[in-house]
Parts: C-alpha cells; sequence; structure tokens
C-alpha cells in the first residue's frame, strides 16, 4: 500500500501544477515522499494536508492521505479521509476493499462486511475483492467462507502468492493442516521472496497441535528466512542470531504488526527447539515493534512471552491467533 499511496501523492502533486500555490504543493509532496521513507506516516499524512485542501474534490488526494494515517495507526481519520474518496468516487470498488480493512482493524466487522460486499459487487471479477472479505471472515472466526472466498480469489489469479498464504490460515482454523502446508509451500514455490509464506510455514512447524507437522530446526530456518525477508535491516539481526538486540534505532514508522510477527513466528520455533533464552529475547524484540493501534494481538504476544519465560512451547489451534492478525493482507 505504502507505494500505491507515494503513487497518488505525486499524482495529487502533478494535479496542481497550474495553480498559484505550484512550488508549495510540490514541496508538501516531497516533504510527504521523504517522511514516507523515513518510515514517519503521521507526518507524511499531515504533509499531504495543503495537497488535500487544494483539490477538495479529487478522491486520490483523499486516498493518499488515507493511506499514510492508517499506517500511522489514525485509524478513524484514514476511515475519514477514505469515506470522502468514496462520495467523491461511490463505484470506485479498491477504495471500499480499504475501507473495509480499515474496519477490520477497527473491530467492526459489520461495517467491514458491508464494504467487502459492495466491492465485490462494483468488481464481481476482481480477485483481491474477494481476498479482502476472505480475510474478513477468518476475522470473525469463519473458516468455511473465508476458504471459499480465498478459494475465489486463487480462482481469478492463480499466480497470487498471498491468496495462498491467507488461504493456508484458513485451513489452519478449520484444523485442515495438510492443506495449509500444501498451500504454503506452494506460496513458497511461487515466489521465493515472499518473506509472510515462510514466517507462516515456520509458525506451523513450531506450533502445529499435531505433531506430525512439527518441525524445529525447520521451523527456525524458514522464520528466519521470513524475517529476512518480510523485516527491514534493524531487524535482520535478532532474525539472524535471535539475540533480539538490533543495532539500528527503529524509525518511527517501523513498528508494522507484519513484521513484528515475522519474529513471533522465530520465537515460536525457538521454543519448539528448547531454546527459550532465544525466543523470549525474540518475542521482546516483536513485542517492542508491534504498536500499531489498536493491536489485537498484543495481548497475546504478551501471553506468548510469559509462555517462553516458563520454558514451554507454544501450542494452540490456528483460531487461537488468526482473528489477531490484521496484517494478514498484504502487498503481494
Amino acid at each position: 500500500m505504502k507505494l500505491i499511496a507515494v503513487a497518488l501523492a505525486l499524482t495529487v502533486a502533478m494535479i496542481c501544477g497550474g495553480c498559484a500555490q505550484q512550488a508549495a504543493l510540490q514541496q508538501a509532496g516531497a516533504d510527504s515522499q521523504s517522511a514516507q521513507r523515513n518510515g514517519d506516516y503521521k507526518n507524511a499524512a499531515l504533509d499531504l494536508n495543503p495537497i488535500v485542501a487544494a483539490n477538495p474534490d479529487n478522491p486520490q488526494a483523499y486516498m493518499a492521505q488515507a493511506y499514510d494515517y492508517l499506517y500511522a495507526g489514525e485509524n478513524d481519520q484514514s476511515i475519514a479521509d477514505v469515506s470522502r474518496a468514496i462520495e467523491l468516487e461511490p463505484n470506485a470498488a479498491q477504495y471500499r476493499i480499504f475501507r473495509s480493512q480499515a474496519y477490520t482493524r477497527t473491530e467492526r466487522p459489520g461495517l467491514a462486511l458491508d464494504d467487502a460486499n459492495e466491492a465485490i459487487r462494483l468488481a464481481p471479477n476482481t480477485a483481491l475483492c474477494y481476498s479482502s472479505r476472505g480475510f474478513i471472515y477468518m476475522t470473525m472466526g469463519d473458516s468455511a467462507k473465508a476458504i471459499a472466498d480465498l478459494s475465489h480469489a486463487i480462482q481469478l489469479d492463480p499466480n497470487n502468492a498471498m491468496f495462498l498464504v491467507q488461504r493456508g490460515f484458513a485451513y489452519g482454523m478449520a484444523g485442515h493442516y495438510a492443506e495449509t502446508q500444501t498451500d504454503w509451500k506452494s506460496a513458497i514455490s511461487m515466489r521465493p521472496d515472499y518473506g509472510p509464506a515462510y514466517s507462516a510455514l515456520g509458525w506451523l512447524q513450531a506450533t502445529c497441535p499435531d505433531a506430525k507437522f512439527r518441525d524445529a530446526r525447520q521451523a527456525i530456518e524458514n522464520a528466519k528466512r521470513g524475517a529476512a525477508l518480510g523485516a527491514p535491516t534493524m531487524l535482520v539481526a535478532a532474525a539472524s542470531n535471535g539475540t533480539g538486540k538490533p543495532e539500528v534505532k527503529p524509525k518511527p514508522g517501523q513498528n508494522s504488526s507484519a513484521l513484528a510477527w515475522s519474529l513471533d513466528a522465530l520465537a515460536a520455533a525457538y521454543a519448539e527447539a528448547g531454546n527459550f533464552q532465544q525466543a523470549v529475547a525474540v518475542q521482546q524484540q516483536a513485542i517492542s515493534h508491534n504498536r500499531i493501534s489498536p493491536n489485537p494481538l498484543a495481548t497475546k504476544e504478551q501471553k506468548l512471552l510469559a509462555l517462553y519465560q516458563r520454558q514451554k512451547p507454544y501450542r494452540a489451534g490456528f483460531d487461537e491467533v488468526v482473528p489477531a492478525l490484521p496484517w494478514i493482507v498484504l502487498p503481494s
């Protein structure tokens, strides 16, 4: 979504090319992009304020700002901006998808489902519409409907690794671990650079209630790979050596729950291997980088930490953790 936000911000800045405030607006766009690169999404959104004010009837201006506010954890402001964009362009299915994700993040599943249904009505042959609704069903605990929607998304777009990762979680919620494993291995084969697939497979191999799917050595290997691919530089050291003490100070926006969960998977893998010292260290690092608000995963992460401190591995069905994973919708 960040790349889309940058593109939208650039588009909005260009729209104002003929106005008297051209130079100031171009500077505002440049400042916003700079803040994005530094992970400072709150200021990136604020820098877009004058562009939005100068283009009050342009939905892309509101969407650019909405993306940044969502990454900054300013969910209500993000929803307000995308709602204005929908008023201006009511037939844009992508706006509905975005707002459905924002509603899900703020634990308003009914509104999220309404938007997802409308997005499907507007764009019935768009895979992302079904993927988004499948994600909402997962957060609602309805694995059967999630599997159906995600399978349809895969039919429409069979080369999208993200959809396979999502459906793997839905299968896991239903206790179909063989199908989960197949989807995640297929995602890795399809896209070897897609970190979430490795993290997900590592989680299965570390935590699955069915022992035949657990493998501590492979869990560590896959979780490390997932963290290294999905995390910024500051997390790679922690993922590589398990100390949980990166040398680089984090930037303001580098606390995504997606990146944090890649370390959750690595901590679980260390715990499965009986290396509880590293499990505790990595889990602490995951917690320190999972600050997006509201954060339904935070309480579970604290419980994981306490479990590893008691030198016990994590064992639970996927229905215990999946509804608390707002990151499952990821750019593919």
